[in-house]
């Protein structure tokens, strides 16, 4: 019964780290700079021009849709990563059952 638990609380805890994660992910500040061109599938000159200066922060409104769509796949991820160390930690645990002693009677 204590591996159950353990197994809960490790799938639990992944989760919940797992979206702590995906927050700092989210929210990061945008570095100013040149992109990776190398790895652009179409060409530069196709790209659109903007006149949004580089380095501007999304809305507010993007900040959060970004965080819903993220947290919904990072989430379960985390909870799975959990529960294979809930596992883990379960199979090195040693089995115990109740009305077993070591003393000889």
């Amino acid at each position: 019964m204590a591996s159950n638990r353990i197994i809960k609380y490790c799938s639990i805890a992944g989760f919940i780290l797992a979206e702590i994660y995906m927050v700092f992910i989210v929210l990061a500040p945008n570095v100013a700079g040149a992109p990776l061109l190398s790895r652009m599938i179409i060409p530069k000159e196709e790209i659109p021009k903007s006149d949004v200066p580089l380095g501007t922060p999304p809305p507010t409104s993007i900040k959060i849709t970004r965080l819903l769509v993220v947290g919904f796949f990072l989430g379960p991820f985390g909870a799975m990563a959990g529960l294979g160390v809930g596992l883990l930690i379960a199979g090195v645990m040693p089995q115990r059952k109740p009305g077993l002693t070591d003393s000889k009677d």
